[in-house]
């Protein structure tokens, strides 16, 4: 399942960011904080997500691997773009 070790790989490198970020985050601002608090329920959603797709993958047809990839990537994107922004903030 290729989908799945990329997806794998992909939640792996959200979460070096998200700890990198954790540290700057800890003596950062509130809204800062807020925002992260936010990111962090997202990348747990992901991973639960993955999980589910993953057992969901196995009894089912492989274009549902796919359709599930794709979600990820879309909810992925959208992870890094918030912690992009957080360390926008953190920069500032």
């Amino acid at each position: 399942m290729a989908w799945q070790n990329k997806l794998e790989e992909l939640i792996t490198s959200l979460e070096r960011e998200r700890d990198e970020l954790r540290v700057k985050v800890h003596l950062a601002s509130l809204d800062a904080k807020d925002e992260f608090a936010a990111l962090e329920t997202r990348l747990d959603a992901l991973r639960a997500r993955m999980t589910s797709a993953t057992d969901d993958a196995k009894e089912s047809a492989g274009g549902v691997g796919e359709v599930v990839s794709e979600t990820a990537r879309k909810m992925a994107d959208d992870l890094k773009d918030g912690y992009r922004k957080i360390r926008e903030k953190l920069a500032d």
